[in-house]
């Protein structure tokens, strides 16, 4: 009994290998998948444009989601910079798959959120900035009304949308052409961006 119970274990060891082999991770993952063609993007955009270790110049992008997603990491605290108001918050990313679903740090960045939304949190859609490390800021679009789930302790009541380029509502799994609109008039103002941060 004991040898029959060993030889099928050993059977399923092997067969789960073989399979796994065949079937790496990323097919079943939620998470998006990312091709060879953007690591290779990416690669190249951390050793040139995001890198800023011996350059003082400021750089404003336009990354494409599949980059934004593999890069901004859950739970680290990031700047977003409203670009109409110049108000400055804290936000972390919690998820998110079709683009970004954040959430403000804090109660104290809760109410500069409110502030940028002149105390009305609504979907309207507002051109942003995002610092991703010193010196260098991605272009996106803050949706502002709390909604779905929440993690944090900051008295939202939901998350919030951050979109990028070529990103999509959760929804109608869509771009956004209001979203995408901001994204560009983040880019084409680029270089007012010395003035708000």
């Amino acid at each position: 009994m004991h040898k029959r119970l060993l030889i099928y274990l050993l059977i399923f060891s092997l067969s789960a290998s073989f399979f796994a082999c065949l079937f790496p991770y990323p097919i079943f993952s939620s998470y998006t998948n990312v091709t060879d063609k953007n690591m290779v993007e990416i690669a190249n955009l951390k050793e040139s444009e995001i890198s800023v270790e011996y350059d003082d110049e400021i750089k404003v992008l336009a990354i494409d989601w599949d980059i934004a997603n593999a890069i901004l990491e859950c739970y680290t605290p990031y700047r977003l910079i409203d670009i109409k108001s110049g108000i400055s918050i804290m936000i972390e990313r919690i998820g998110g798959k079709n683009h970004a679903d954040i959430e403000t740090i804090d109660n104290n960045n809760t109410m500069l959120l409110y502030e940028i939304y002149d105390n009305n949190l609504s979907w309207d859609r507002r051109p942003a900035y995002l610092e991703y490390s010193d010196n260098v800021y991605f272009c996106c679009s803050l949706s502002g009304f709390p909604h779905g789930e929440s993690k944090g302790e900051n008295s939202l009541n939901g998350h919030l949308c951050l979109h990028f380029k070529n990103s999509k509502t959760h929804g109608s799994n869509q771009i956004d052409k209001t979203h995408q609109n901001n994204i560009k008039y983040a880019y084409k103002y680029k270089y007012k961006i010395q003035d708000i941060i």
